[in-house]
């Protein structure tokens, strides 16, 4: 049995945001830890935004392997190729072809953390960053190193571009939330209108949502509840 943290009992009582409330007036940039995490935190959003006319820019901070590190018939080169592979089409699913994902392609588990690292992948983004007027990220509440710097990143890119940022738990809806991440002014995205795209968006992530890769015991396999969770539960936004 899926036993949920307090942030999911929160979000069920926490009032509804309107889709102009997370946007802004211009465009958003979704940085997202891992391929996945774009669909699983946010992917109704993401799809709402683009079929309002909003441009989506979904960066992609790390390349995953590492989620099936021992695999021999997926060594990490060719993971890397798969799970980029997979967060094309679901960004594809999601905007209806009207955005691409930007592949940053940093180690797993080494995304950047310092203000040297954050100031690279800022000019690597610059072309995008014209019209941003809110970032999206997973939440510093997360119990993953990668999540928790990629927020860092995006608190730091927020403020240099004096945006609005919000944060979308993950991992923090299932275990327990790191001490002292911040669930104030928490909102729900109601994404019923967007549950099919979503769920085909998640689907496309086939190395980590089905036994694809059945070589290595210690690989990731997300839950099938779980991800059924992610695909009907309304988006949690935590403003950051």
């Amino acid at each position: 049995m899926m036993t949920f943290t307090g942030i999911v009992a929160q979000a069920e009582n926490a009032p509804y945001a309107q889709l102009a409330d997370l946007t802004g007036p211009g465009a958003v940039l979704v940085l997202a830890p891992h391929p996945d995490d774009e669909s699983l935190a946010m992917g109704g959003a993401i799809a709402a935004a683009s079929a309002a006319g909003h441009r989506v820019h979904i960066a992609v901070v790390s390349d995953g392997v590492l989620s099936h590190p021992r695999s021999r018939a997926y060594p990490a080169a060719a993971l890397s190729a798969l799970r980029r592979a997979e967060v094309e089409a679901a960004v594809r699913v999601l905007t209806e072809g009207r955005e691409a994902p930007i592949w940053l392609g940093y180690p797993d588990q080494d995304t950047p953390d310092d203000p040297g690292s954050f100031s690279e992948v800022e000019t690597r983004l610059r072309p995008h960053l014209g019209e941003v007027t809110a970032i999206w990220t997973t939440w510093n509440g997360d119990p993953h190193s990668d999540h928790q710097r990629v927020w860092r990143l995006a608190r730091s890119m927020a403020d240099r571009l004096a945006c609005a940022m919000f944060a979308c738990p993950v991992w923090g809806r299932v275990q327990t939330p790191v001490a002292g991440a911040s669930s104030i002014g928490l909102r729900r995205f109601q994404t019923a209108a967007f549950r099919d795209l979503k769920a085909r968006a998640v689907a496309a992530h086939v190395s980590q949502m089905t036994g694809l890769i059945d070589d290595d015991p210690s690989g990731f396999r997300m839950p099938q509840n779980l991800a059924a969770h992610f695909v009907v539960a309304d988006e949690i936004f935590i403003p950051a």
